[in-house]
């Protein structure tokens, strides 16, 4: 006798399942609306610059030592003949500085291409900091005499593109001229040097500092790092973007104030903690720099909630949603003794399907919050409509209404609490199993199986 009661309830889960197959279209379509977006962003990044990393200034001095060979040869007639040859080795020196403080403010920009839109930001940035040439310019010693090369600065700026007005170096307070390119020879990839000079012989003889200040325009997409070179160096950034998010392998100090106004940071590093010294020699010696550039600190300017992640999240709960919702159904099925045919099952199924293509094509135009808003009012009002005249009864299709609108309502309260959306979710289904025990808990299923026969 229980038979037809087992198989309407066969076939209502064979419906949800069913329904998996729209709501995993709507997945993949999600991803390629991400993809698309993705897209975009980086067509405007080539089309203006890319997220931006600052690593220097570092100082290059190249030097040749000259050594005399003599070698001494006896020939038949034993007379001996001495032949003199002069060797050239080339080296190099390559220093970080002392200190480095970085002082900017970056303002935002969006720049919207179609339905989407990427942040453009321009750091207005001072740098300055010292150079302590070591005595003997840490040369190792040895014969023959040592031939100093023009030394560089180095600033080494990831694309080259977002510079922005010309760039001001002063040298121990005299004026020097930025050029672009120069880098191999530093191991940085890109970005710009200025050539100083033969060094005074007189700095090779024992330790001398030099220092610079430099400021610097330069724009970028989405991030910025900073690679910090110096012995003991501080950034200070500040922003009215409200919504940072630090990244890199150094955090920014406790002191950090973070506000709907902005944001103030400021980061200490030194080379204690980074070891920055080793890995630069590294790469100047054996051209192994990814560990030396990778090694920074900075800042992503990129919405803290993305709106397709926060999509794909609620499409996630679909399968449990449907689920919530033919049980329901089946509850007022049963309370009111209709015979709801497994067709009108699926249609309620498909208008919940329909409820996350409203919300991601919605959320495009309007934003999350209000492209939610608008799916839920379109969905429950149907459905609503739709189980009034299904149970013969305006009044059961609104108390169907609000029990599914309390279910969006729910779904939303998960996907603001990320953190927390395990143990609601858990209490949910907790909640909504003791609400369906509790409705059935004078339900005679075999007297309901015999008037189904």
């Amino acid at each position: 006798m229980q038979k037809t009661l087992l198989v309407k309830i066969a076939l209502i889960g064979l419906v949800a399942l069913l329904l998996q197959i729209p709501v995993e279209m709507i997945r993949g379509l999600i991803g390629e609306r991400k993809q698309a977006r993705d897209g975009v962003i980086a067509d405007i990044a080539r089309g203006t610059s890319e997220a931006q990393r600052i690593a220097g200034p570092v100082l290059y001095i190249p030097y040749v030592r000259r050594t005399q060979e003599a070698t001494t040869t006896i020939d038949e007639n034993e007379r001996s003949r001495t032949t003199r040859r002069e060797k050239v080795e080339q080296g190099h020196i390559a220093l970080l500085p002392d200190s480095l403080v970085i002082e900017g403010n970056v303002e935002l920009q969006e720049k919207h291409r179609s339905l989407y839109k990427a942040h453009v930001y321009t750091l207005t940035a001072r740098l300055r900091g010292r150079f302590t040439l070591p005595a003997g310019l840490g040369i190792q010693a040895g014969a023959g005499l040592i031939e100093l090369g023009r030394a560089q600065l180095v600033l080494g700026i990831l694309d080259t593109r977002g510079i922005r007005d010309r760039l001001k170096l002063d040298w121990d307070g005299a004026p020097a001229a930025l050029q672009p390119g120069g880098l191999d020879a530093a191991g940085l990839a890109s970005g710009v040097h200025a050539d100083l000079g033969v060094l005074d012989a007189t700095a090779a003889k024992g330790s001398t500092t030099h220092e610079f200040g430099m400021d610097l325009v330069l724009l970028g997409t989405e991030q910025l790092d900073i690679v910090p070179v110096g012995a003991a160096t501080t950034v200070a950034l500040t922003s009215k973007w409200p919504h940072p998010g630090f990244v890199g392998r150094i955090l920014p100090d406790a002191g950090t104030e973070i506000s709907k106004d902005g944001f103030n940071a400021t980061w200490h590093a030194s080379h204690f903690s980074t070891n920055l010294g080793q890995l630069y020699q590294r790469c100047t010696q054996s051209r192994q720099c990814e560990p030396f550039q990778q090694h920074s600190l900075g800042v992503s300017f990129v919405q803290p909630v993305d709106l397709y992640q926060t999509v794909e999240r609620s499409v996630k709960y679909g399968f449990l949603f449907i689920l919530l919702t033919f049980s329901a159904f089946f509850l007022f099925e049963v309370l009111t003794r209709l015979a709801i045919h497994p067709i009108q099952y699926a249609l309620v199924g498909v208008a919940l399907a329909i409820f996350f293509l409203l919300l991601i094509s919605l959320s495009e135009h309007l934003g999350f919050h209000a492209a939610y808003a608008l799916a839920t009012v379109a969905c429950v009002t149907l459905n609503g409509y739709y189980a009034g005249h299904v149970l013969r009864n305006r009044r059961h299709g609104i108390a169907f209404g609000v029990a599914l609108a309390a279910l969006y309502g729910l779904l939303y309260v998960l996907l603001r609490s990320e953190d927390h959306a395990l143990l609601m979710g858990s209490l949910l289904v907790f909640a909504c199993l003791a609400a369906a025990m509790v409705a059935t808990r004078r339900v005679d299923w075999y007297a309901l199986s015999t008037k189904a026969a």
